[in-house]
């Protein structure tokens, strides 16, 4: 065989398989498109009210509510993302919640696949000086829920890879 020929050949595989990919990336993304909100979907946030569905949430959703900050006590560095509360009210109408109402965030951290989660209640979720936020993860892909509650006010606890919140109104 000549060498044009193993050249041709070696073009054609590498076309191929270019073309495969991009068709596969546009049917994943067709498929995304017309996934139906009312289950809950791959890669993204499932937020539950009283047991029942009611969302997917994703980072890019988030990125219109007011922006919340503040520096953790362990390492100094900055904290930035949205308020628990905000995103909270983005899919519960407030007037089903009361002070004792709880939040459960749940998530699995990407590096150790170690799962974990927090219960907050509605007036602990609210309370300015907790600082209760979900921050993009060092990853830049996950969302992690950080605060400088007592008890809730270091690294390790807080909860890596958010996959999961479960509203109760009570």
């Amino acid at each position: 065989m000549s060498q044009r020929n193993r050249i041709l050949i070696v073009v054609g595989v590498i076309v191929a398989l270019a073309a495969g990919a991009a068709i596969y990336g546009l049917v994943l993304q067709n498929q995304m498109k017309n996934a139906s909100d009312d289950t809950p979907q791959p890669n993204m946030i499932h937020l539950y009210v009283d047991g029942k569905f009611v969302a997917n949430v994703s980072p890019a959703q988030l990125n219109d509510l007011p922006a919340a900050s503040f520096t953790d006590t362990e390492e100094g560095k900055l904290q930035e993302g949205w308020w628990l509360h905000d995103v909270v009210r983005l899919y519960v109408d407030e007037s089903r919640l009361t002070a004792s109402s709880e939040i459960e965030v749940a998530g699995v951290r990407n590096t150790t696949g170690e799962t974990k989660s927090k219960t907050l209640t509605w007036e602990e979720a609210t309370e300015p000086a907790n600082n209760v936020i979900f921050d993009l993860s060092g990853d830049g892909q996950s969302i992690k829920l950080a605060s400088t509650m007592a008890g809730f006010d270091i690294r390790d606890a807080w909860i890596q890879g958010i996959n999961r919140i479960d509203v109760r109104t009570k």
